[in-house]
Formats: structure tokens, sequence, C-alpha cells
């Protein structure tokens, strides 16, 4: 379940990690001096490339760049943007709530083109129409900006104003994405693309119903990327049955189309974007609440880590490292609803293992590359609204830490909706896994630092020696110092952001606002206090844009 706020504990969560961001905003704001940006690079995709490091290697920034930061220029949408930008060229590419994609000019916010998703899909979505990344490809010398709109993957024309090249819908019970099917069919998870011979790209990406029951088949897909821009679908993994369609397992390479919902139970969300690893897609799996699920094996295809060979969409393994969330037909449900919706990181060697996912447990879980289990470290409290719902970075500490490889995690709210005794005795017992920011050492295992942070629904992203978090619940993006965690910056922004910062050069983009539909909290101010659904900010779908910054004197 992808619950983004419970504020009726935001109280709570303030008195358990003891802010005081107003002063450290005040003392970051000294100006430093910075050298000069001789070069930039692009970041291309979701977590910056196919291993979803969700690190630059631009060294123009820095720990006194940070210090700096302040805005260029702001986008108004009039919509959350949650989406990570992509930045290719002097051009940033991301969608927003209502259904628009924007190309914007990186220099000065101006837009370039936009297109809007509605003519061809028009499947009502739970959370927003576009919240996943883009992903920018070059082709023979041709560019294409990839994303998911709703249930449809897009391929756009990024040098002839966004015309669209082709598409393909992964609604299987309308195949048409025009919200024919009675539930809702979304595309969460962002794209990666790879190389697949003569030019051609597999495109990787997740689909999910949110637990919807009945519902028709879920997981994730591979679409092949011609070089001419059409789409062919290559296969498609579903968690829920275990099976993987492809025209040589079972001769087509999507589930066969359905009449109706009802062959399976919202039990393969993949809301997790995947990352590719030695010839591996590997990716997450929401959690199950309904008692009928499709797959008779004592091993549940829910709340893990799975990966595929990105070849043929066969299993390699899964990794499921606690009991699932479990519900019988009286409605009777045990466990916390522990999804693995973060996006996994390829390590580095000196981290003794081959990739790392964290989940909402709070737990880091790093795998070799054959499934087994390497390591965990736990930074944060279990919650089924918490935890690590944003991607985690990877990067290295500083002088202190000898210069070690490190996970960085942003975490969300230490308060179990579902067990709140337990959960705050938690964070009683440990503090520091209330807070918000945490770092890793990778080659320890243990934490080094934890910051002083507000829960974060993006990832971190670190570069040079910097982590940036969107602050949630404090409408602000915060820099820290990756060796010591001590607090850089903290800049206001317009809407709680869940969108992780894209880095070019010395300049940073990111997008704000984060909503669910509910009660208002701008007509009624108690709905902070009294809306047990956590949607009180539904009143602030009209907040949102996005942001350029810079770190230039």
């Amino acid at each position: 379940m992808k619950s983004f706020r419970r504020v009726f504990v935001f109280a709570a969560v303030l008195a358990l990690v003891g802010l005081a961001l107003g002063g450290a905003a005040a003392q970051a704001g000294t100006s430093l001096p910075l050298s000069g940006c001789t070069s930039a690079t692009d970041w291309p995709m979701f977590g910056h490339d196919p291993g979803r490091s969700f690190s630059s290697p631009d060294a123009c920034i820095g720990t006194a760049g940070a210090a700096t930061l302040r805005p260029k220029w702001f986008f108004n949408t009039s919509a959350p943007v949650t989406a990570q930008p992509v930045v290719a060229g002097g051009t940033l590419y991301v969608g927003d709530f209502t259904g628009k994609f924007h190309a914007l000019n990186a220099a000065d916010g101006t837009e370039r083109w936009s297109f809007d998703i509605h003519k061809y899909d028009n499947d009502h979505a739970d959370y927003s129409a576009i919240s996943d990344s883009a992903a920018f490809t070059t082709i023979h010398g041709r560019h294409f900006v990839v994303f998911g709109g709703g249930a449809t993957l897009f391929v756009l024309d990024a040098d002839h104003n966004g015309a669209l090249v082709s598409l393909q819908c992964l609604d299987r019970v309308d195949t048409t994405c025009q919200g024919l099917s009675g539930y809702t069919t979304e595309i969460e998870s962002s794209p990666v693309l790879v190389p697949n011979g003569n030019g051609a790209q597999d495109i990787l990406v997740g689909t999910d119903v949110n637990e919807h029951d009945p519902s028709g088949p879920t997981g994730l897909y591979d679409v092949t990327l011609a070089p001419d821009g059409s789409l062919t679908p290559k296969w498609q993994f579903d968690p829920e049955t275990g099976i993987t369609n492809s025209v040589a397992t079972t001769g087509h390479a999507l589930p066969p189309a359905q009449p109706a919902p009802g062959s399976e139970h919202g039990c393969g969300d993949v809301w997790s974007s995947p990352t590719v690893v030695g010839g591996l897609a590997v990716f997450g799996t929401g959690n199950c609440d309904q008692p009928n699920e499709v797959t008779s094996t004592a091993t549940k295809h829910v709340e893990s880590t799975f990966a595929v060979h990105v070849s043929d969409g066969s299993l390699a393994w899964q990794a499921t490292p606690h009991t699932p969330y479990t519900c019988d037909a009286s409605g009777n449900c045990s466990g916390l609803d522990l999804d693995f919706g973060a996006t996994a990181n390829a390590l580095p060697a000196a981290a003794g293992a081959a990739v790392g996912e964290g989940g909402k447990d709070g737990i880091y879980h790093a795998y070799n590359s054959d499934g087994t289990p390497a390591w965990q470290t736990q930074v944060a409290t279990a919650s089924d609204i918490g935890g690590m719902i944003g991607s985690t970075a990877v990067g290295k500490l500083g002088a202190l830490h000898n210069n070690d490889p490190a996970v960085f995690a942003a975490t969300a709210i230490p308060v179990s909706d579902i067990d709140p005794q337990s959960s705050i005795q938690n964070d009683l017992q440990n503090p520091n896994q209330a807070f918000g920011v945490h770092a890793i050492d990778a080659v320890t295992h243990k934490v080094v630092w934890d910051a002083p942070a507000g829960p974060a629904y993006g990832a971190a992203v670190y570069n040079n020696g910097v982590v940036f978090v969107p602050d949630t619940f404090t409408d602000s993006l915060m820099a820290f110092d990756a060796d010591t965690g001590a607090i850089l910056r903290v800049q206001p922004l317009d809407a709680p952001p869940s969108s992780p910062v894209a880095i070019s050069g010395n300049s940073l983009y990111m997008g704000a606002g984060t909503t669910e539909g509910g009660a208002s909290v701008t007509s009624d101010p108690t709905a902070l206090l009294t809306d047990p659904s956590g949607s009180a900010f539904g009143a602030l779908a009209g907040f949102g844009g996005v942001w350029g910054f810079t770190t230039t004197p």
C-alpha cells in the first residue's frame, strides 16, 4: 500500500525527531566562495543510471557550493510534481499529476513544449496521471523521451517538439487505456533503458493496480524500442503468478487481454523502479491484503525483492526477508504492510554485495548476485507509512570514515498506522531510527550518522560530498555533509516535495507538490488531526511545480 500521508502523527514525529531546522537554515545562509564549473553532465533517467546510483559524477557543487544554494527559476504547473526531472542537452523533462509532460529550458525554466496524455490515455489514476520519471535516450542520432502516463508507455521525439512517436497500453483489461476496466492500472515505476543490439533498446518498467481485487495482471514489462521509435513487447513477468509471458514461454509477449477483471487479486504490484545489475533486472513488490492469491505455493510473491533475466524475463531469484502482511477471509490481518517500493541500487565491490534495496521495514537489505543475503542494516522504525519509501543513494563518506562507499537513506513516518504503539515504543528506545536521514558505511555495514530531518518520501541524492533530500513535511530541500550529517542548507519550497533532485554541473532541479485526494486542510484546519485517512493535504492538489537552483555565487 502506497499511503503518502498519515498527518495525524505529524506532531508526534516532530517531537520524536526534535527538529531545529530554523536555526540550521539561518546558519547555512553564509555566502562562501565557489570556483566556476567548467563542465556539466546530463541526468538521463530516474536514479541517474541503470544501476540507480542516485549520484552525479559532477564535481561542481561540494559542501561549499551547497551552502550557497539559491533558486534561479520556478515553473508553475499548478499541480504536484513528484517525478525526478531528467536533464539532457540543456533541456529538462518532467510530468505532472494532471497528465501534462513538460520540456523546459534548463537555463531559465521557460517551456519549450508540452504533451498532454489524455488524448491517448484516460485511465483514472489513484495517485496521479504522471508520477514516474522519464528516461532520455539517443538511437542513431535521434533523441527520444520515454515515460509512463496512466497505464500507457509513451515515446516522444525530443527533437521535434515532443511529437508522439509511439505508445503501448499496458492495461490488459481495457487495452485502449480509456478507463473502461473499472479499476486503475498505473505506471508509477520509472523506466530504465538498456542496449538490446542493432541500436534497439529494452525499456523495463513496472505496473500496479493498488491491490485492487479482482484485477488484471501487473508486473514488470520489457518493451523493445527500435531505432525508428516503434515499440514491440518482449516479455512480462507477473509476480502474483510467477509466470513469465513471452513468445518462447507462453506464445505471447503480453498477458492475454481479458474482457473483465477477475483473474488476479492485486498481489503483484510493482511500483518499484527496476535496476539493472549484471544482466538482471532487480525490483521490489508491494503487499497483498487479499486472502485468495493466485499462487498456491508457500512462498508468496509479495513484499519481496525480485531479480529476473533481462534477456528473457525468467526468474533468477526472489528474496522475502520478512513475513508478509496477510489477511484471511474474515478480514483479520497480521503483519505491518511493509512493501518494497523503493528502488534497488547496484553496489560497489567494496560493499561485499551486488545489489541492495531498502523497504518500509526500515532495513537496507544487501544481496549477493545469486540473491543470497549478504548483510542488512536497520536505519529506521518499521512502518506501513514509513521506512524507505523513497529510494537510497550510493556515494561515499569523507576522511572521517576512510572515504568508504556509503548508502544514504531518507525515511518516512516512523509511526505505524497499523501498530502505532509498537512503533512509538521502538522510536523511544531507538530515537535515531525516528530521524529522517541516515548514512550506512557500505564497508562496515554500520550506521555512521542520523540527521534530524522530517519524514521524506523522495529519494536521497549524492553529489561530491553532499546528500540532498526533499523534506516532505517541512516543505524544503535539505543538504547534508555526507561525512558528518551536518546540515549545510535548508531551502524552503512552495509545497511539500517528494521529487528527488537531478544534478547537472552546479545546478539542481526538482519538483514540488505531494498530495492525495481528501479533506481540505485549508477549509478545515482540524483535518490535520481528525482525518485518519491521512489525506488532509488534498487541497494542495493545485500547488506544485518545478524548481531550478544554482550554486553560482
